[in-house]
This record gives structure tokens, C-alpha cells and sequence, in this order.
């Protein structure tokens, strides 16, 4: 093992995880614990005991929160955006008037 990877149980597997730049060892056991509450929620919702499954399902869980989070980011920075434009219009005739 790297000294960067970090090492955990899940559903009672000793799974190493590679090394992410930028994350201490503190942020990626948070990570992994994530998971592990996501396959356990999912494995006590559908009553699947098939850990591939679960690991799919939880990976599928996952990538839905992360497509939300990017429409909602896309949706902010658009307002942002326009937001900005119409301050920068403002300004823009405000200094206009004043010369």
C-alpha cells in the first residue's frame, strides 16, 4: 500500500482505496463512509443482498445527486451570470449619465 492510499472495511471487505489529491486521510474515510451508509441504505430498502448489486445501484445513487448538483450549478450560474450583466449595464449607464 501507498502512503497515500487509505484502507477500509465495507460490508466486512477490506477494500484499498487509491489516493486522491488534494483529500487528507480524514476526508476520504468520510467518503467512504458515505458509501457504506448509501449500500446500506439501499440493501435495507430493496432487500438486495448481491454486493456487486449494491455497489452498482450505490454508484447509480450517487451519480443522480451528482447530475442534480451540476443542473442546479448550471441553473445558479446562469443567474449569476445575468445577474452580473445587469449590474455591469447599470453601472455602465449611471457613469454615462454622470459625464
Amino acid at each position: 500500500m501507498q502512503n497515500n492510499d487509505f484502507e477500509a472495511k465495507i460490508k466486512n471487505r477490506l477494500i484499498k482505496f487509491p489516493a486522491v489529491d488534494g483529500l487528507t486521510q480524514i476526508e476520504m474515510g468520510l467518503i467512504v463512509s458515505q458509501v457504506e451508509k448509501k449500500i446500506d441504505k439501499i440493501e435495507q430498502k430493496l432487500n438486495i443482498v448481491d454486493s456487486s448489486k449494491l455497489a452498482i445501484l450505490a454508484a447509480y445513487d450517487f451519480a443522480v445527486e451528482l447530475y442534480f448538483l451540476q443542473q442546479k450549478s448550471q441553473t445558479n450560474l446562469a443567474a449569476d451570470t445575468r445577474k452580473v450583466d445587469e449590474l455591469i449595464e447599470k453601472l455602465t449607464k449611471t457613469l454615462e449619465e454622470e459625464h
